[in-house]
């Protein structure tokens, strides 16, 4: 006979008693939101890493030979050919990125590069020569920086490697996150609650939270929080799923910053949260977020059979139809409904495997029984 598990789930009809409103403040809309604006931008730059220890690129890469040259050429050194420069294999052209913070960067600040070799078979030992940074976007353009350094490798990989410091900035980026209703018109945001001469800042859910009825809730609980202060009836609005507009009054225009700061320390009631299970087949983690429901159901999976039931009206768990080799039985007392913290948790003590945890969860979502979003990262 087979080796046969059966994991028992049980319950009694008896609804869940969910926590009192003013139990349930877990969370500030800034912990689910940024603005709109905020975020990390890129500087990009091409260079030349030099004091290779003959891991460069050489003359069987063209293109770092005639950046060489021209770098030559800035400093008078003429060449009659790029067979002059053929064996330099100490010498590797290199893609150059460094990460503005999301609050923006001021002249003079230095910030990490990451380097990245275009050809060379490791950039060991490497210095990066003085290389110019532009905005990743072409449509603005200046030279916003210089970046240079000795090269750290990162990881195992050899040609890769961290500079840190070693970019300067020599323009400001700020980071606007004002805006004109005229403005939120021209990019799709159509609702007459928005009027064009105006002042708002935008909240975008980020995605674990994404959700009509989240951005309800931000919005709700901005317009409790704030609207007496901005003495109007209504200060902030859900456009959508993601995006919720809050309205800057007139008397906070010359500081934003405290607006901001009172939106974003607004108390937020998280009992609206979805029921989602997020499995990262890279690190074997699962992550359950909200009520995970699970109805009756059967499932045998590489000789393991679990089983969730309800019991009987007199309150008494029915028998298994089939032999019992082990037995876990979950929440027999709690009287609730089974979840899937529960039947990952019974799953855990039978030292069932990642991979079959998975398996079986994607087979119960399948069929039906499992009411909640399951969603995928690595």
């Amino acid at each position: 006979m087979k080796h046969a598990v059966t994991t028992v789930v049980s319950l009694t009809l008896l609804s869940f008693t969910a926590p009192a409103a003013g139990q349930a403040l877990v969370a500030r809309v800034g912990d689910v939101t940024r603005l709109q604006g905020q975020g990390h931008n890129v500087l990009l730059g091409y260079g030349l890493v030099a004091g290779l220890d003959k891991s460069g690129d050489g003359d069987k890469f063209l293109p770092t030979m005639q950046a060489l040259a021209n770098m030559m050429g800035r400093f008078g050194a003429s060449l009659q050919s790029l067979d002059d420069i053929g064996s330099a294999k100490n010498v590797a052209i290199v893609m150059v990125d460094v990460v503005i913070p999301e609050h923006g960067a001021r002249e003079g600040d230095l910030l990490d590069v990451a380097v990245t070799a275009v050809a060379a078979k490791s950039l060991e030992g490497g210095r990066l020569l003085s290389t110019p940074l532009v905005y990743h976007d072409r449509n603005l353009e200046g030279l916003f920086g210089f970046a240079q350094g000795p090269v750290v490798l990162e990881g195992s990989g050899r040609t890769a490697g961290l500079i840190r410091n070693g970019a300067r900035m020599e323009q400001d980026v700020f980071i606007n996150v004002v805006t004109t209703g005229g403005e939120l018109r021209a990019s799709g945001f159509t609702s007459p609650w928005i009027e064009p001469q105006q002042t708002y800042v935008t909240l975008v859910l980020d995605d674990a939270h994404a959700g009509w009825s989240m951005a309800a809730a931000v919005a709700h609980a901005v317009d409790k929080e704030l609207s007496i202060s901005a003495d109007v009836d209504r200060v902030a609005l859900a456009m959508d799923g993601k995006n919720i507009v809050v309205l800057l009054p007139e008397h906070q225009r010359g500081d934003p910053a405290s607006w901001i700061r009172d939106i974003e320390q607004t108390p937020l009631l998280m009992e609206s949260n979805e029921a989602r299970i997020t499995i990262n087949r890279n690190t074997g983690t699962i992550v359950i977020t909200g009520d995970t429901r699970l109805s009756p159901v059967v499932i045998s999976q590489r000789g393991l059979t679990v089983t969730v039931i309800n019991p009987l009206e007199d309150g008494t768990v029915p028998k298994a139809p089939f032999e019992q080799q082990d037995f876990v039985a979950l929440d027999s007392q709690q009287q609730r409904q089974p979840n899937v913290r529960d039947l990952l948790e019974a799953l855990n003590r039978l030292k069932v495997s990642f991979k079959d945890r998975m398996a079986i969860l994607e087979e119960i979502h399948r069929a039906g029984k499992l009411h909640a979003k399951l969603l995928y990262e690595g």
